[in-house]
């Protein structure tokens, strides 16, 4: 038992380490920098019965301090009052129409709304998205001029939990981070996975080269295989997190949206990640399942330093996931204690994506069943 006890503790330690390093640091924007010539912008925003969430996002644009952009907001079949909202805010409304060959939904919109677009930079928004403060804009342009406004910058937004099963996104906001394999130890040295769905920003240029969300339509993940396209073309593709610049509130209709939307993301997103950060997150999530048997073998042996050096790793392995999550969006406080728990359920959600994938070839998603 003591021997079995002292492997646990290894191996508990050992996915200690391993999600110390898959997730190195949060890479974030650099702050506003000098006076570069900025061109005009046009933000896109594709929106399928969003009424309640765009109030947020076009009013945080009409604060921002950097104002040379228009405002595209794409209603893609929307029943409610979408357009309605969007115009209300001084926003170009556009019903959205097919292009090429192209399936309805969100590509689709993209698409067309970049085909309206006067400005030679494009940012793509997801209607559930903020601009956390006045100079976020700035910021996002200012970084893209950075990379000479080519290729692709995306921000995964911070996770704005308001609702208690919200936070059951714990750890697939985690894993959406480090699987895109930039924010380890070892920064560049694997090629980046995708790019961030929720905002995107590209030069008009290099997207009609690309071919763009026209040439990615096939793939679900339409964010991965944009990246795809522009790297395929030599295009730079950079990736930073959002907290201070940019949040998002998700799956806020309730637990069975938040279970159909990361059913539709894990798997496939999955397969994009670099086998080596993907073999150190198995270690992370299996090291949490020793870390809760290391307290229970060392109760089993009734040795008390046993005891109290499993629930020290126990302690640990909780600080270290709620520090994690608070980089990613702001958790509640409980993930410190009862972290197996969100680990457990994010596992059996990834399960049944890959029986969805795999198996059904089917996954939904806003009353539509989309193919895989």
């Amino acid at each position: 038992m003591e021997t079995l006890y002292f492997v646990v503790q290894i191996l508990s330690l050992l996915g200690l380490l391993c999600g110390v390093l898959m997730f190195w640091s949060s890479r974030k924007p650099p702050a506003k920098e000098g006076n570069q010539p900025i061109p005009a912008l046009s933000i896109i925003i594709p929106a399928r019965n969003e009424a309640l969430r765009l109030p947020p996002l076009l009013k945080s644009l009409q604060q921002q301090s950097w104002k040379r952009f228009e405002i595209i907001v794409v209603d893609d079949g929307s029943s409610d009052h979408t357009a309605e909202v969007a115009l209300s805010y001084g926003a170009k409304v556009l019903n959205s129409k097919q292009v090429g060959g192209m399936s309805p939904g969100k590509s689709n919109a993209c698409a067309y709304g970049a085909q309206s677009a006067k400005g030679e930079w494009l940012l793509f928004l997801d209607a559930d998205v903020q601009l956390a403060d006045e100079d976020s804009l700035e910021r996002i342009v200012n970084s893209f001029s950075n990379q000479e406004g080519k290729g692709i910058l995306s921000i995964q937004p911070y996770h704005r939990i308001v609702k208690c099963y919200e936070n059951l996104s714990v750890i697939f906001n985690i894993i959406v981070l480090t699987g895109m394999n930039v924010f380890t130890v070892w920064k560049g040295k694997f090629a980046t996975a995708g790019s961030f769905g929720p905002c995107i920003i590209c030069d008009k240029k290099s997207y009609i080269s690309t071919g763009g969300h026209e040439a990615s339509e096939e793939s679900i993940m339409d964010d991965f295989a944009l990246s795809d396209v522009f790297l395929a073309k030599d295009l730079p593709v950079t990736n930073y997190a959002g907290r201070g610049i940019i949040n998002v509130r998700m799956y806020e209709e309730g637990p069975k949206q938040l279970l159909e939307g990361w059913t539709k993301n894990l798997a496939t997103a999955s397969q994009s990640t670099h086998r080596f950060v993907m073999m150190l997150i198995q270690l992370w999530i299996f090291g949490v399942i020793m870390a809760v048997l290391a307290p229970i073998l060392a109760f089993l042996t009734e040795s008390s330093v046993a005891l109290l050096c499993g629930i020290i790793v126990y302690l640990l392995y909780g600080g270290h996931v709620y520090f994690l999550a608070r980089r990613a969006g702001n958790f509640h406080l409980m993930m410190f204690l009862f972290y197996p728990l969100f680990v457990l359920f994010f596992t059996a959600v990834f399960l049944y994506s890959l029986y969805r994938t795999h198996v059904l070839h089917s996954v939904m998603w806003k009353g539509r069943k989309i193919k895989v």
